[in-house]
């Protein structure tokens, strides 16, 4: 059974280089690699990151950006 599940951005940006920006300020360029993450766009053409996973909630990401699990 298919699940649907429709996100409304917590906070969009111009460009995805604004995006990804963001999320390095946040979390730091080094501690990437523990967590894995994808930039949607809305439909006015902005964009915003959407992590996945339980270690973004762990890091609690989930104040910022969108997290699914």
């Amino acid at each position: 059974m298919a699940h649907y599940i429709e996100l409304e951005a917590v906070r969009t940006y111009a460009t995805k280089a604004n995006a990804i920006k963001a999320v390095e300020k946040k979390i730091g360029p080094n501690d990437m690699s523990d967590q894995t993450y994808f930039i949607a766009i809305t439909e006015e053409g902005r964009y915003y990151p959407i992590f996945i996973g339980q270690r973004a909630i762990q890091a609690q990401l989930h104040f910022h950006f969108n997290v699914v699990g």
